[in-house]
């Protein structure tokens, strides 16, 4: 932050009213030429003004909050692309990039998806292993000087408990944790919105939510039934939906205004962060921008202090 200017804390912020957040980044770069052969975390390095581009879009588009471009800065993922030594560089990169496009009026916050491989349960990596790397990306994050951590698309519970551990561990800054679900709102290991909001609030998580997965419709579902089940602030960040066959055309119908009337029932429900995911673009999240401008937090965020190691 620039000396002498002083603004609210994030829990603060979400105290007093509905929170915007960012839209899809891996799209964005796609649209502006980025094959997806490649890290586009890595980006970061070497083609920064690209994600400053994107950040800023959407920092202009109304979004409170702008996540890192560090989805997959995780040791496993980067090691795919030879990178797994420039991790630390790679999340600190991300951070200053963020900041640089949202200034001091926003939150950054640092993006931390799954690692890509099985987690517990005879899967390539144990649990305890799976903390440790979270906990590699988390430190380097913290390091950067992120206002919160966002843990997202994860569609296994197990390995998104050890990531809220992996956090919690380090630090005591605000956690949100947040599932990848199918339509019926299960995780991909099978666990109900109403077990998986009671054990990440348990272990740690500030909020609890929903992003990726489904279109806008299935979302709402589930986060009704997250709020069914715990009293921490929830979060919403949906797909713009898979492609619908039209008259032989394959049309993405999640128009900007659509999304826009879920993200109110959204809040209704007790979501006090909304934003997209895979799709969405700055358009969408102006629209969301407006249509909450005007409502109440709907719940109070209380901090979680760190566990003990």
């Amino acid at each position: 932050m620039i000396e002498g200017v002083t603004r609210m804390s994030f829990l603060e912020a979400l105290h007093d009213r509905v929170l915007v957040c960012d839209g899809a980044m891996g799209s964005m770069l796609y649209d502006r030429g980025v094959f997806v052969n490649q890290s586009f975390e890595a980006l970061n390095l070497t083609r920064p003004e690209l994600v400053v581009e994107v950040h800023r879009a959407y920092g202009e588009a109304g979004a409170d909050v702008i996540e890192t471009n560090t989805f997959g800065a995780n040791r496993v993922k980067l090691a795919g692309f030879g990178l797994a030594d420039q991790l630390a560089e790679i999340n600190v990169a991300g951070v200053r990039l963020a900041r640089q496009a949202i200034g001091v009026s926003g939150y950054v916050a640092g993006s931390i998806g799954p690692l890509g491989v099985k987690v517990g349960g005879g899967g390539a990596t144990t649990t305890e292993a799976a903390e440790s790397q979270f906990t590699d990306q988390a430190a380097a994050l913290l390091e950067g000087g992120v206002d919160l951590l966002l843990l997202e698309t994860f569609g296994e519970i197990v390995e998104l408990e050890a990531a809220v551990r992996a956090v919690r561990r380090l630090s005591d800054l605000p956690l949100v944790a947040q599932v990848a679900t199918g339509d019926d709102g299960l995780s991909l290991d099978g666990v109900t919105p109403e077990q998986f909001a009671g054990t990440l609030s348990v272990h740690g998580a500030t909020m609890v939510g929903v992003n990726c997965g489904p279109g806008p419709a299935a979302t709402l579902e589930t986060v009704e039934r997250i709020a069914a089940a715990t009293d921490v602030p929830l979060s919403a960040q949906p797909n713009a939906g898979g492609p619908k066959e039209v008259e032989g055309r394959r049309l993405v119908l999640t128009s900007p205004e659509f999304l826009a009337s879920y993200a109110r029932r959204y809040v209704a429900a007790g979501a006090g962060l909304v934003g997209g995911c895979c799709g969405t673009t700055p358009a969408h999240i102006a629209r969301i921008k407006r249509a909450v401008a005007a409502l109440s937090a709907p719940r109070p965020a209380i901090l979680v202090p760190p566990a003990s190691a």
